[in-house]
């Protein structure tokens, strides 16, 4: 029986000195017990201001943890989750579309997220969400997303 893709691959923090996707892929893999064939590179890739953007979040976010949504599956471009709460139902979720340079919009549904509740759904399996967890969409520019999430 082949492997889908996955929807989301958890970005460490680690990432914010040296940015090497290949290797979160691979730990990501052993983690969680997925074949590597599973999961191409080429679904997670991010370009530079999105790199960019994954280093300020998570250098200037600790609680947050931060997920690449596959570039294939119309996810949006990243998910992050406030693990403040040790219950995950108080968890809350924010799908982000990033749009360089446009104004904040919260909410709509937008054909790049059309399937981010399947992603969500998919760390709600990993443990990392509960099916009650609050889940907010943004699109927008790097700057107003991050100004919107207190970065």
């Amino acid at each position: 029986m082949p492997m889908t893709d996955p929807l989301t691959l958890r970005l460490p923090s680690w990432l914010c000195q040296s940015f090497d996707l290949a290797r979160v892929i691979a730990n990501e893999h052993r983690a969680i017990g997925r074949s590597l064939g599973a999961c191409h590179y080429d679904r997670f890739d991010m370009r530079s201001h999105e790199r960019a953007f994954v280093k300020i979040l998570l250098s200037r976010r600790r609680n947050l943890w931060l997920f690449r949504a596959n570039q294939r599956k119309f996810c949006g471009d990243f998910i992050a989750v406030d693990m403040s709460s040790s219950r995950r139902a108080r968890r809350r979720a924010v799908v982000m579309e990033l749009k360089t340079g446009d104004r904040l919009v919260i909410g709509g549904a937008r054909l790049q997220c059309a399937n981010h509740r399947a992603a969500v759904a998919e760390l709600v399996d990993r443990d990392v969400l509960d099916a009650e967890s609050p889940v907010e969409l943004l699109y927008g520019g790097e700057t107003a997303v991050l100004s919107h999430l207190g970065a």
